[in-house]
C-alpha cells in the first residue's frame, strides 16, 4: 500500500484511536504502518473478530474500527453488528477484497459506515477514514457503481419534497464514490458546503446514510442517473 499521502493530521488534533481487524499479517502491518505515520493511534490489531470482541468487552475502546469481512471464525458482517452493539458510537469501515452485492449490502445493513476495496491506494484509505470520522458514508467507486445499478431498477414514487439542483448534483457525485473533498474540487465549492448539502439531502429524504439517500432519491424520481 504505497501512494502519496495527504498531509499528516495536525499536532493539535487529538489522535484518532483505531482498532484494526485483518487476518493477513503482512497487509495488517502495512495498513497499521500507514495509519501510524499519518497520526492515527492503532490501539488494537487483531487477526480474528473473536479476539477483537474479547478485547472490547475487556474495556478496549476506539473512535474507529477498520475490519475485513473474510475473517477466520466469525465473519466480518456478524462481527460488525456485535461491535456496534458494544460500541454504539464507534465508526466502522470495511476494508476488504469482497465486492459481491450480497456482502456489500449485508455489511451496510449490519452498520458499516463505509466500504473500501483493498485494491485502493493509501491516499484513498486516509481520505475515506477522514470522511467516515466527519460523519459520511463513503463507498469505493466499484461498490458505488454496483449499488447505483441496483437502485436504477427501482421504480420512482411520488414525493412532496424535492432536492435543489445543487443538492442533486452533490448527491450524485457522492454516490459515484467521490469523497467530499473530490466533490468540492469538482464543483469548485468548499468541503463544508458539500457536507451541508449532503445533510440537507439526508433531512429531506429522511435517511441517515449515503446508500439510503441515493436509493430514496431514485425511488422518488429526484435523482437523474442517466
Amino acid at each position: 500500500m504505497t501512494d502519496e499521502l495527504p498531509a499528516q493530521r495536525t499536532a493539535d488534533r487529538k489522535p484518532v484511536r483505531l482498532i484494526l481487524i485483518e487476518d493477513h499479517a503482512d497487509f495488517r502491518e502495512s495498513v497499521s504502518m500507514v495509519l501510524s505515520e499519518r497520526g492515527y493511534e492503532c490501539v488494537g490489531e487483531f487477526s480474528t473478530m473473536e479476539d477483537a470482541l474479547e478485547a472490547i468487552r475487556g474495556g478496549l475502546t476506539a473512535d474507529l474500527v477498520l475490519s475485513d469481512l473474510g475473517l477466520p471464525g466469525m465473519s466480518g458482517v456478524e462481527g460488525i453488528r456485535k461491535v456496534r452493539e458494544l460500541l454504539p458510537l464507534v465508526q466502522v469501515l470495511v476494508l476488504t477484497a469482497f465486492t459481491d452485492k450480497a456482502k456489500v449490502f449485508a455489511a451496510l445493513e449490519a452498520g458499516a459506515h463505509g466500504y473500501l476495496v483493498k485494491a485502493g491506494s493509501a491516499t484513498r484509505l486516509i481520505a475515506t477514514l477522514e470522511e467516515v470520522l466527519a460523519g459520511g458514508t463513503p463507498l469505493d467507486p466499484k461498490i458505488a457503481g454496483m449499488i447505483l445499478q441496483t437502485f436504477r431498477q427501482l421504480s420512482p414514487i411520488p414525493t412532496a419534497e424535492t432536492l435543489s439542483a445543487r443538492e442533486s448534483e452533490v448527491l450524485q457525485l457522492s454516490a459515484k464514490g467521490l469523497t467530499r473533498q473530490e466533490v468540492a474540487d469538482k464543483l469548485e465549492i468548499s468541503q463544508h458546503s458539500v457536507t451541508e448539502y449532503i445533510k440537507r439531502c439526508f433531512d429531506k429524504l429522511h435517511v441517515r446514510n449515503l446508500p439510503s439517500a441515493v436509493s430514496e432519491a431514485i425511488r422518488r424520481g429526484l435523482l437523474d442517473l442517466s
